[in-house]
Parts: C-alpha cells; structure tokens; sequence
C-alpha cells in the first residue's frame, strides 16, 4: 500500500485523478461532524461546494436538512451548522443533510471522481484505516486545510492515519495528548473559541470516539459496512 499525503483543492484533484482511494481529512471539524451525524444515526450527507451548489442539490432532496458553517457560525437560515456538538444533540434517524462548509465539503467536490472517498478524523481513524487495510490498494491522505492555508491538525490527523495504517510501525512518536496540545496551537482552535464553541475542538480530538466510516456513495455519505 502506498501512503501519499496531499494539501488542499490541488491535492484532492490530483489524488483522484491518479485513480488513489482518497481520504478527505478536515479534524475540525467537517470529517467529526459528518462522523457524529452518521454514527447518531443520519441515513446520508451530501456535501455541496458552495450555498449555490446546495440549494440546486436541494430540489433533488426536499425534506433534507441543511446544515452549514461560515467562520464557524452556522449560515442563517439553516437547520444546523457544522458543529459534532450540534449533530450528537439534534435528532437525525434515518435523516439526509445537505452539508456547505468552509473547506471539507469542497474537498470532496473536487476528490469525487476517485473510486473512493472517505472523512477521517481523529475521532474515526482506527475505523477508517481498518477499512482500508481492508480493501488494499494505494491511498491519498487529503489535508483540507483551513482558508487555503494548511493546518496543523489535518497533518497531524493525516499522520497520524498513516501510522494506523503502517500498524503501528511508523516513526510516527507523538502521543495522543501531545497532538492535542499541538491542535491547541492551531487558528481553527482559536476561531471555535472566539465563536464559543470550545466543546467542538474537545470532540475533534476525541479518539475512537466513533466506529463509523463516512464512505461517499454516490452523491452522498453513508456509513460503510
């Protein structure tokens, strides 16, 4: 199995254009939010690029619900936002959401051609690299980075996977409380709590918190098998 690690849109596309099972990593927090919703039970998430591109995916899926996030904030109108907190206390069974974030969800926009594609995080990794050992085959870790810009923790989630999938034998030494005072350090932690939303962040470095894989079929995200 080869691992690569690939940053932002120019990654995602590369990955699945060479034909690699991609991985879309936003730890805070698209790929916990997408988690906690399919593991409390939503039937499908369907990521959207943009406002626009949702409300056109919208006609397609009436009864769904939108949920969304700009700087953080939920978008007005909208049933939810982007938030793991949010989803574990909303009532979602059998549900299917609309999601527009900052960055994931155009992340797996522009990875969809790839045979396929996954969300991890933190809170998902051993399930996501189970599957993947699983499967066999070459994959591409997608760190979606935040406003363009890489961050440190879709690296440190990216390698952190990584070593899951080398069983353990990488010379990957960070421990989990190191990476997350590392993530402490990172903008996307210090927007969440400008916003109020600390509890977020401790659900994005909440590890095995979930046995759910986010496995894109289709136009959506259902939990794999």
């Amino acid at each position: 199995m080869r691992i690569a690690i690939e940053q932002g849109l120019p990654g995602a596309e590369a990955a699945a254009a060479h034909g690699d099972a991609v991985v879309v990593i936003d730890v805070i927090r698209a790929s916990t939010t997408y988690a906690t919703a399919l593991a409390g039970g939503a039937a499908r998430i369907v990521p959207c690029a943009s406002r626009a591109h949702l409300e056109e995916v919208r006609h397609r899926y009436p009864d769904a619900l939108r949920s969304g996030e700009r700087e953080c904030r939920r978008i007005d109108g909208y049933d939810l936002g982007s938030s793991p907190t949010e989803m574990a206390a909303a009532d979602l069974h059998g549900r299917t959401l609309l999601s527009s974030t900052t960055n994931g969800s155009r992340m797996v926009v522009a990875a969809a051609s790839a045979p396929v594609v996954l969300m991890s995080g933190f809170c998902n990794a051993r399930a996501v690299a189970r599957f993947l050992r699983g499967r066999g085959g070459d994959v591409a870790l997608v760190c979606s980075g935040r406003l363009g810009e890489p961050v440190i923790e879709d690296w440190l989630g990216a390698s952190w996977l990584a070593h899951l999938l080398d069983s353990g034998d990488s010379d990957f030494e960070l421990t989990q409380d190191e990476i997350r005072e590392r993530c402490r350090a990172s903008p996307s932690h210090d927007a969440l709590v400008a916003v109020g939303l600390e509890r977020d962040f401790e659900c994005c470095l909440a590890f095995d918190a979930f046995d759910v894989v986010p496995l894109l079929d289709g136009d959506g995200f259902v939990a794999a098998d």
